[in-house]
């Protein structure tokens, strides 16, 4: 059984590894590889087989997740620790095995033949006495072919063959199963190919992985020459295997990747259909087929071997950078320290291809350049109130020339050989640009002196029957900075942006504008003292409706004068027609209450009518109610009227109140 090297490894920042392994085969062989218990369904997922050249992978089998128990419990065989020969032989009785004695044995025998084959017929315990006091002593019995029962001294043997191959294949997986599970968290991939020749065969899969972490060196040179950055990549070799030589990729970047169980075995629950019981029936006579036409087969169907070139052009299709080994940008070259990488970008990922063969023992960890180049980059410096009130931090001004993309991580910072700070450094494609800051300056002091004031309502306007108010919120915050270094300085100021619809007013335009902050760049003379106030300002609007004004409302307006004397006598005619339509549906809601009334009345009335008969004191009450029924009819038709009246009255207003909204336009400046 063969197991294939590793050959290349590609670890990426989101947790995974893709192994591949690579070798020569001859004829049909057996490959294995062991894995981890929890690495099976990673394995499941993401393995791919191919043999590279005409032949083929027949089958994969894996270890089942069966207890050891009843793995065993399908095989008849049973082997103690203790004495396991001695225990292995009375279960093979009826066998056939092969037995050789030893040169020795032979001599003092003086047997001719050297292999004795026949039927086991079993294994007996002797015992005799010697010189040396009693021995004890094994002898198996065989019954040859020729009928002879023949024994042999167990210990005195050179060999005992089994002849039998399916017994055979029973005691070697009965100890294939022991050793596995002598590894309780390991389970065996065995990979069957089949073909001729010697062939290459290459494997790959997917497994859970330490992150690889990218560490940086900043060199600050002296003048006129630019910085450079280091880059090195800590990669850990976790497995319980080494990395001999093989070639190694770092992807940056995070595609998607999850688990998912593939090996425990999933069972679905089926429905019981009961049977249901009939009669017998006679077997249908079933008509012969007419034989038909066999049909063409398909182009390409007489398995001809594909040649490299195309085999070559088909993995790259189909496994695109698991295969692929394309040349990237020109490597670094500068210093001692060869970064020795090829760069490329796959997608949205960024791979850094080690080129040559890295070794890496298992459970250790290694270094690898991946980066060593020039950038461009200033020294500056950056304020934040909210970092350190007091002083500003030293930064690298940083833009991404190195043509890479930079995974973020530490960076150590170092000028003119000499430790001056570390800093984090966020993952940068090319041409970004970023302030890297890594030290406090206390060579410069900053003071903040904020100053708020909230003006009066400065713009009224009037339209489409809404009042509409304008008032200003003003903010001064002034920056006195001291520069007491001897040297000029560039200074990036970051003030708070406030959300909302805060705009900056007599203040310089900000060079850049973050999310919550506008990043102002300022020159500081040496030994100097630089005055920056930063001015803002907040509108703030507020929206009436005319048509409910209430008169206390229009009485402050006239009093702050936000009006003039047409608008407010336009609004208090306005809010008089309001108030007479008030009044006039006090009048009709309570005319309805009256009518409401009379008719309950008329009911009360209408029933005692009904109830008088025709004697003469009866019928002078009967006339009375008669009279009142016709006095209340007469009222409600004036109330119907009075009604009819004020609602009209009502609806006029309205009119006129709709007519004055739409010719009332106003706009001053208060």
């Amino acid at each position: 059984m063969t197991t294939l090297p590793l050959t290349r490894i590609v670890l990426y920042k989101h947790g995974v590894g893709h192994f591949e392994r690579e070798g020569s085969i001859e004829d049909d062989a057996t490959l294995s590889l062991t894995f981890k218990q929890a690495e099976v369904s990673d394995v499941l997922k993401s393995l791919t087989v191919l043999d590279l050249d005409g032949g083929h992978i027949a089958s994969v089998s894996y270890d089942s997740t069966k207890p050891l128990e009843q793995l065993l419990a399908e095989v008849a065989l049973s082997i103690p620790d203790q004495g396991s020969l001695i225990g292995l032989l009375p279960q093979l009785k009826g066998a056939r095995v092969a037995v050789r004695p030893s040169a020795r044995s032979m001599a003092m025998s003086n047997a001719g033949e050297d292999t004795v084959e026949g039927a086991l017929l079993g294994v007996d315990d002797i015992e005799r006495e010697s010189a040396d006091g009693i021995v004890r002593s094994f002898q198996v019995s065989l019954l040859t072919d020729a009928g002879e029962i023949r024994a042999f001294d167990l210990h005195a043997l050179e060999r005992l063959a089994i002849l039998d191959p399916a017994l055979r294949r029973d005691l070697e997986y009965y100890l294939r199963t022991q050793l596995s599970a002598k590894k309780k968290d390991t389970r065996t991939f065995t990979f069957f190919a089949q073909g001729r020749g010697k062939r290459t065969v290459r494997l790959s899969y997917t497994l859970e992985a330490p992150v690889w972490k990218a560490t940086y060196r900043i060199i600050l040179g002296r003048e006129n020459r630019p910085p450079m950055i280091q880059g090195w990549a800590v990669v850990d070799n976790t497995e319980d295997e080494d990395w001999n030589n093989v070639q190694l990729s770092l992807v940056a970047g995070l595609p998607v990747s999850f688990q998912h169980d593939l090996y425990t075995p999933r069972y679905i629950r089926r429905p019981v259909v009961s049977v249901k019981e009939t009669t017998g029936v006679l077997p249908p006579a079933v008509e012969e087929a007419m034989p038909m036409l066999a049909a063409a087969a398909p182009a390409g169907a007489r398995g001809e071997e594909v040649s490299v070139r195309e085999r070559r052009k088909l993995e790259k299709a189909l496994f695109g950078a698991a295969f692929g080994h394309e040349e990237g940008e020109e490597r670094a070259s500068i210093s001692s320290v060869q970064t020795q990488v090829r760069e490329r970008k796959i997608g949205d990922l960024f791979e850094y291809e080690i080129e040559h063969p890295v070794t890496i023992q298992r459970n250790q960890s290694a270094l690898v350049p991946i980066v060593l180049r020039p950038f461009e980059g200033n020294p500056v410096l950056l304020y934040n109130k909210k970092n350190r009130a007091d002083n500003p931090m030293r930064c690298i001004e940083f833009k991404n020339t190195t043509g890479l993309t930079l995974e973020g991580g530490p960076v150590t910072v170092l000028e003119s050989g000499n430790y001056v700070g570390e800093a984090m450094l966020e993952t940068m494609k090319p041409d970004e640009q970023r302030l890297v800051p890594y030290a406090v300056d206390l060579g410069v002091h900053v003071l903040d002196n904020v100053n708020s004031n909230e003006d009066r309502v400065h713009r009224v306007l009037i339209r489409q029957g809404q009042l509409r108010t304008s008032s200003v919120l003003m903010r001064q915050t002034t920056y006195t900075i001291n520069n007491k270094s001897r040297y000029e300085q560039t200074l990036y100021l970051e003030h708070p942006r406030e959300h909302g619809e805060w705009e900056l007013f007599d203040t310089i335009m900000p060079q850049e504008i973050t999310e919550h902050y506008w990043r102002f760049q300022l020159k500081l003379p040496p030994q100097q003292v630089v005055i920056f106030p930063v001015k803002q300002r907040f509108t703030l609007s507020r929206s009436f409706g005319l048509a409910e004004l209430a008169s206390q409302q229009l009485a402050y307006w006239q009093e702050q004068h936000y009006l003039d004397v047409r608008t407010g006598r336009m609004l208090q005619q306005m809010m008089e027609l309001r108030q007479q339509s008030a009044a006039l549906q006090e009048q009709v809601e309570r005319l309805q209450k009256e009518s409401q009334t009379i008719h309950k009345e008329q009911e009360r009335i209408r029933g005692n009518l009904q109830a008088l008969g025709d004697r003469p004191a009866e019928k002078e009450l009967r006339d009375r109610l008669v009279r009142t029924l016709a006095a209340q009819e007469d009222r409600l038709e004036q109330i119907n009227v009075e009604i009819n009246d004020k609602v009209a009255s009502a609806a006029r207003n309205k009119e006129k109140m709709a007519a004055l909204l739409e010719r009332l336009e106003y706009e001053a400046e208060v």
